[in-house]
């Protein structure tokens, strides 16, 4: 496999990451069920931006090999 092909596969990667992430910490915000613990909106809030931290910063590490 290429080194384009692998680049651009871990980018979508990535990318699926950041929005998997970003529809959970919507979904958090507008959780309309029973009431949630402090805990648990505070693990899925903090766990969402994990996600999304996460899949930023890998893909700016992939941008980086290619620009080298």
């Amino acid at each position: 496999m290429t080194t384009i092909v692998k680049n651009t596969i871990l980018r979508i990667l990535f990318i699926s990451v950041i929005v998997l992430g970003s529809f959970e910490l919507l979904y958090t915000f507008g959780y309309q069920g029973e009431p949630m613990t402090q805990l648990g909106f505070l693990s899925r809030t903090l766990g969402s931006l994990g996600f999304i931290a996460f899949g930023i910063i890998m893909l700016d590490k992939i941008k980086d090999k290619k620009s080298s």
